[in-house]
């Protein structure tokens, strides 16, 4: 994204050049986005220029009634199904070239069949025709806005068979071939350079509101991402306490079914003070991260919220859980963690770290508030250390000073 905000600033500070282009990533998100709104106003242009063609049979019924026949064959038999046909095509969807060569196409159709019928003309008056061919232009630079570059291209070929008219068609007055000439050039220099303009003031336009859109979007990507670090605890990569009670709120702060079944399990790193003495911090650290990835990879992630509750503590929160699914998901995490095999000279027991485990759940009609099920699983989890560490334990109930002394001894 960085990369394309580049290249808008460059292209709005640009100076020089017609301005009529983009770099190609660019003029790919252009066309993408302005495609279908664009071919739908051109549906209608064409419409409008069709229907005004075809109310040129009063002037043909006025000036030229020996070839009204040709006249109605033209506009309405030939003329009408070229332009429908365009304008079906536009609704069916077609790429932005072909959109450009369909109107260029139908244009310069206008152009050649008026020709052919003012050619087929005897009436004197016919030649008055000359001056009005330049609506044709107006209708394709102005009316339909080519891209500039079809526009150019369209006007040259008008003003070539406006050349050849002059020169073919006789003039009942001196030099109003050459003044039908210069009207015609007139009008197509000042639709052509109506056309340049109008293009370079929307591509102005969208390359203003694209700059904004990505910086919306590059705003909207670093508020989440700063979200997502609030939330995150940077040395394990798991949850914070302070999202997790976050979360826990929202999940289940708000119920009030005492039938609502979730199991917690908190999870402490057994010896893991003498781990930091004998390894280092820094190697306490990384421990840490992959004792929190093993965690992780043995709950579902999808549902299963897990949490760095502070220093070597973790805490799972287990939604949908009775106490004995809890409990058996917390000895695959306990397990888990014993397969790392992760070596631990300060653990003169097992010699590899392994963690211990304090679990209970809450439902069937305990009614329990989410601190009281935290309470009881780190009861469970101080038993568990008491005895012997590298178990579970589920929350059962027990005279706490007979669990002090079973501790301390």
């Amino acid at each position: 994204m960085n990369d394309l905000m580049v290249q808008v600033d460059r292209q709005i500070q640009q100076e020089g050049g017609l301005g009529v282009h983009f770099p190609a990533e660019i003029e790919a998100r252009f066309e993408h986005d302005i495609h279908v709104a664009h071919s739908h106003k051109l549906a209608c242009m064409s419409a409008v220029a069709i229907s005004i063609y075809v109310l040129f049979l009063l002037n043909d019924w006025r000036f030229r009634p020996d070839h009204m026949l040709e006249a109605i064959v033209i506009r309405v038999g030939v003329m009408t199904p070229i332009a429908l046909i365009c304008i079906y095509m536009l609704k069916r969807g077609v790429s932005p070239v072909l959109r450009e060569m369909l109107m260029t196409a139908l244009v310069c159709f206008a152009m050649i069949f008026t020709a052919l019928l003012i050619q087929l003309s005897v009436s004197p008056h016919s030649f008055l025709d000359l001056f009005a061919l330049g609506l044709i232009v107006l209708v394709g630079n102005v009316l339909f806005q080519l891209r500039f570059w079809y526009a150019l291209c369209s006007s040259a070929f008008h003003f070539g068979v406006m050349l050849y008219l002059v020169n073919a068609h006789p003039s009942p007055y001196a030099s109003a071939g050459f003044m039908a000439l210069m009207v015609f050039l007139s009008i197509t220099l000042f639709s052509i350079i109506s056309n340049l303009r109008s293009e370079k003031a929307e591509r102005l336009s969208y390359l203003l509101l694209l700059r904004e859109q990505l910086r919306v979007e590059e705003f909207t990507e670093k508020n989440e991402e700063f979200r997502r670090l609030a939330s995150i605890d940077p040395l394990t990569e798991v949850y914070n306490r302070r999202h997790f009670d976050s979360l826990v709120s929202s999940l289940l702060g708000k119920q009030v079914d005492s039938r609502l079944q979730y199991g917690v399990a908190m999870i402490d790193v057994d010896h893991f003070k003498s781990y930091n003495d004998h390894y280092g911090h820094v190697k306490g650290g990384l421990c840490l991260k992959r004792i929190a990835t093993a965690i992780f990879e043995s709950v579902h992630p999808d549902v299963d919220i897990v949490a760095r509750f502070g220093g070597e503590e973790f805490v799972v929160l287990l939604p949908s859980s009775s106490s004995q699914q809890a409990l058996a998901r917390a000895e695959e995490i306990r397990r888990h963690v014993r397969d790392l095999a992760l070596p631990h000279a300060g653990s003169s027991r097992h010699g590899i770290v392994t963690i211990s485990i304090g679990v209970s759940a809450a439902g069937t009609g305990q009614g329990c508030s989410f601190e009281t099920i935290l309470k009881q699983a780190d009861e469970a989890l101080y038993r568990a250390k008491a005895s012997g560490r590298d178990r579970c334990e589920l929350f059962a109930q027990q005279d706490p000073q007979a669990l002090g002394r079973a501790f301390a001894g």
